[in-house]
């Protein structure tokens, strides 16, 4: 008897603890009441310009000649005559700065019958480029003029810049938040909801690009037009809002 008791009893214990879980098996908190956070993404952009008060010229020497070491004197001579000129016009040492200096070997390559093809030498060339900044921006196009007349035979860029961007960045990030402030205010006033705290900030910074270098005439009679216009900065934020 007492066993039966014993037996049934197991019985209504196994029927009302149900199946047993398995070891390891993931456990799922749900809360019903948890929320999305809400937020409102908003880019905004403006840009900021200025005239420009100093500009940057590349200019360099390109020499040929039979012998590596003939290819670099001449160069350097030639070089050395430019540069006296950029002195001449007004350039200050610490602003003139080299660049680059190479020297390459010329081959013609004789493809009729070898094989494989046979290189004969030709000469060498040796070039020599630098940098000069100046703030005549009204005397660029003499400068060039001078350079040219003192041996330059390349100019390998041209750019006008700000010699203290700082400001112009200041207001054309001020005015891009503006921008998107404004923005994100209009959405969430349509959705009902209010400005939180920032949650995020991107910025992207698009500044302007040098003009490419082009080869002048050697023989100038008169100064190269040159017009420096205006320097843009353009401000790009992404900016994301708390909504409440």
């Amino acid at each position: 008897m007492v066993g039966l008791m014993l037996g049934l009893l197991l019985v209504f214990y196994t029927a009302c603890a149900g199946p047993a879980a398995e070891v390891g098996s993931p456990v799922e908190s749900v809360n019903p009441n948890a929320e999305e956070p809400r937020t409102a993404s908003v880019s905004g952009s403006a840009t900021a310009s200025a005239p420009p008060d100093e500009v940057v010229l590349g200019l360099g020497v390109e020499t040929m000649a039979d012998t590596a070491r003939q290819a670099v004197s001449e160069n350097s001579q030639q070089m050395a005559a430019v540069i006296d000129a950029l002195r001449e016009a007004g350039i200050p040492d610490e602003n003139i700065q080299t660049q680059r200096v190479r020297l390459n070997a010329q081959y013609d390559t004789m493809r009729e019958t070898e094989r494989p093809p046979r290189r004969e030498l030709v000469d060498y060339a040796a070039s020599n480029i630098v940098e000069a900044r100046t703030a005549d921006l009204d005397g660029v196009g003499r400068l060039l003029d001078a350079a040219v007349e003192a041996g330059a035979n390349r100019i390998e860029g041209l750019r006008f810049q700000l010699s203290d961007p700082g400001e112009l960045l200041e207001r054309a990030r001020e005015a891009a938040w503006h921008d998107a402030e404004q923005k994100a205010d209009q959405l969430a006033s349509l959705a009902g909801l209010e400005l939180g705290e920032v949650l995020t900030i991107n910025e992207t910074t698009r500044a302007p690009r040098p003009v490419p270098g082009v080869a002048p005439a050697l023989e100038a009679e008169v100064a190269v037009p040159i017009e420096p216009g205006a320097e843009d900065v353009q401000v790009d934020l992404r900016v994301t809002w708390s909504l409440h």
